[in-house]
């Protein structure tokens, strides 16, 4: 009875010995790159100019570090995860599961990557600072303001990839934290932001608490979509009609419904690009004792406007959200509107606290809820507690980071970002919707399109299901021989080509095509052919001659059968071209016809009317000698 217990039990001595040193190696790096940035951060206060560059480097390595720690903590928990599954499969024991869940709680785990990258921000922030002190403002404090015009490109970057794409933006731009100013994200330089650990045993929670930090570079952003039960609101995004609106209301950090915290309820509106407009968000504010009420139309907006003004806030700012409460409120009453899905999520985002004009955010860890209910949330609250109760099949997770580069006034992203997305293997989705997203999984029954890419993340889930079936069935072969590795399945196999006109990162995209360009291209093949036929008919007047004209009969026979492959091979280029035109990149100004093209159409008219010519002068110079 003891011997099966013996491979376990020094199975598990062996998992806890390794997991130590993991911990402890984890731990240790972790404090020498925090000591080491804060050594940083006071050095670049004062910089010679030659000392630009060398310090440059320095900051630039410990960023590299980072990465480093980042790969370390993602290897070992892979590695661990691989051991306990491949030991289950030889023994045919099912401890993987717990073990694995347990490692969450782990040091090693849990390593403050918050802090760290704050600091490798605030240190190159300094040393840009150092540079051009005066294009600095240290102490702006970044607000959301009430309108959004942008352009606005997406990204998918896989989670391997998150803390490389961090210490690439912070080279360039400074995080940009939700009411923090650069002041306040500097107080993890004072002298006991990290306390000293422990490492000769294992930490307890109290050690554990004085490890964990308070500033996060992340902030946990919340929205719940609004649309009918027949999703209106869906069909005309995804068909992306003119002026087609979307109603979300959105907030910052946690909710526990307390009465004074603020929802800020959106209105997306698309305009396509031929109409001159651009899309646009905007948004007014309101406390959330107050959006039950407005959710169901009995909400006083005149009242609580003139309430504002009574209270100090400004004209312009109640002028701008004003006619957006009215419309949306008025939205959601005429379609009959309710709350139907959330999207929550952790974002960073980078620029400069005083200019939107350029705006980098990267959403992690974004989770989809399924927020629809009958009659659209009756009683209060106006959304679903964390209290409530959800079935499997209303969470959806996504696999992938979120990249958003926002531009206004703004032609093209500066090329270091160019090749950055090109080192992470970042895949640009022509245009991405959560929104669409999570429709398209939590409410397939209502949506009668899907988005381009649901094809992918459908033949995942198939994948990841067929893994789970052989897994269960304890196929030990599998396991050991052709099982692919964990990570294998950890985010869907897309489909996708290399971006033209970028630095080489992936494009996934869909076909959008002018129906007048396809119909316009088939008509100038009808009439290059048409001008074949009049060479084709004189080829054969000519061939039934006779004599000496039957080599020209054949050399125009010849010639027509060349210009008929010439023009069908022509169509297929451009209409190839015409696909390219509608992907995400384009080049409008690429010209989609063949410049000697003309010029040979001509060519054969002017051999028809040439021999048309020549016959009848021939003919009549004959009848004047007969004569």
């Amino acid at each position: 009875m003891e011997m099966p217990n013996q491979p376990i039990g020094q199975f598990q001595e062996i998992l806890r010995a390794e997991l130590k040193k993991v911990n402890q190696f984890a731990c240790v790096k972790h404090e020498d790159v925090f000591l080491g940035l804060r050594r940083l951060c006071a050095s670049c206060k004062r910089l010679s100019p030659e000392e630009v560059e060398p310090m440059a480097k320095k900051i630039r390595g410990l960023g590299e570090e980072i990465v480093h720690l980042d790969t370390y903590v993602r290897l070992n928990y892979m590695g661990f995860q691989m051991l306990t599954e491949k030991f289950d499969a030889c023994l045919g024991t099912s401890g993987s599961p717990l073990f694995v869940s347990g490692l969450h709680c782990e040091p090693f785990c849990n390593i403050r990557f918050d802090d760290i990258l704050i600091l490798l921000g605030l240190a190159w922030a300094r040393w840009r600072s150092a540079q051009a002190p005066a294009e600095q403002s240290k102490d702006a404090t970044w607000k959301p303001p009430e309108s959004f015009i942008r352009n606005t490109s997406k990204y998918w970057v896989q989670p391997d990839k998150v803390v490389l794409l961090k210490t690439r933006i912070v080279e360039h731009l400074p995080y940009l934290i939700f009411g923090a100013s650069q002041s306040e994200q500097e107080k993890l330089l004072e002298p006991f932001a990290l306390l000293d650990l422990e490492y000769s045993g294992g930490m307890d929670s109290q050690a554990m608490n004085a490890y964990a930090g308070t500033m996060e570079e992340s902030q946990l952003l919340s929205s719940v979509y609004f649309d009918s039960p027949d999703a209106i609101s869906y069909q005309e995004r995804i068909r992306r009609e003119e002026g087609a609106r979307l109603v979300r209301f959105r907030w910052y950090g946690e909710n526990n419904q307390e009465d004074d915290k603020e929802i800020y309820i959106e209105r997306k509106i698309h305009h396509e690009g031929w109409g001159g407009a651009k899309s646009a968000k905007e948004r007014c504010v309101l406390p959330q004792s107050d959006v039950f009420d407005f959710m169901k139309g009995k909400f006083d907006i005149e009242a609580y406007f003139a309430k504002l003004a009574a209270n100090g806030t400004k004209e312009k700012t109640i002028k701008g959200m004003k006619p957006i409460a009215i419309e949306v409120n008025k939205m959601i009453q005429e379609k009959k509107l309710q709350p139907i899905i959330r999207t929550s999520y952790y974002r960073c985002a980078f620029q400069l606290a005083t200019d939107n004009k350029v705006r980098i955010s990267l959403d992690t860890q974004m989770s989809l809820l399924n927020e629809y209910q009958a009659n659209g949330h009756p009683n209060k609250p106006w959304c679903l507690v964390g209290t409530d109760t959800l079935q499997r099949d209303d969470i959806y997770r996504f696999p992938y980071a979120i990249l958003e580069i926002k531009l206004q006034d703004v032609s093209e992203a500066p090329l270091w970002l160019r090749q950055t997305l090109n080192d992470i293997g970042a895949i640009q989705v022509h245009k991405f919707s959560k929104f669409q997203h999570a429709m398209a999984f939590l409410h397939p029954q209502r949506v009668p399109i899907l988005p381009h890419w649901h094809q992918d993340f459908d033949e995942w889930h198939k994948a990841k299901e067929e893994r789970k079936l052989r897994v269960g069935k304890g196929n030990l072969s599998a396991m050991l021989r052709s099982e692919p590795a964990v990570d294998d399945l950890a985010v869907p196999n897309v489909s996708k080509i290399v971006a033209p006109h970028g630095e080489g990162h992936f494009l996934k995209d869909m076909e959008n095509l002018d129906p007048k360009a396809v119909f316009a291209n088939e008509r100038t093949l009808l009439h290059y052919a048409e001008k074949g036929m009049y060479v084709a008919a004189v080829a054969v007047v000519v061939l039934h001659q006779g004599g000496r004209y039957k080599v020209l009969g054949g050399l125009l026979v010849a010639m027509t059968a060349v210009y008929y492959v010439w023009i069908l091979v022509a169509y297929f280029q451009r209409l190839d071209e015409i696909k390219g035109r509608s992907k995400v990149v384009k080049n409008r100004e690429a010209r989609l016809d063949w410049s000697i093209g003309p010029l040979l159409a001509a060519t054969m008219v002017s051999v028809v009317l040439g021999f048309s010519l020549y016959k009848g002068w021939h003919g009549l110079l004959q009848r004047h000698e007969l004569a």
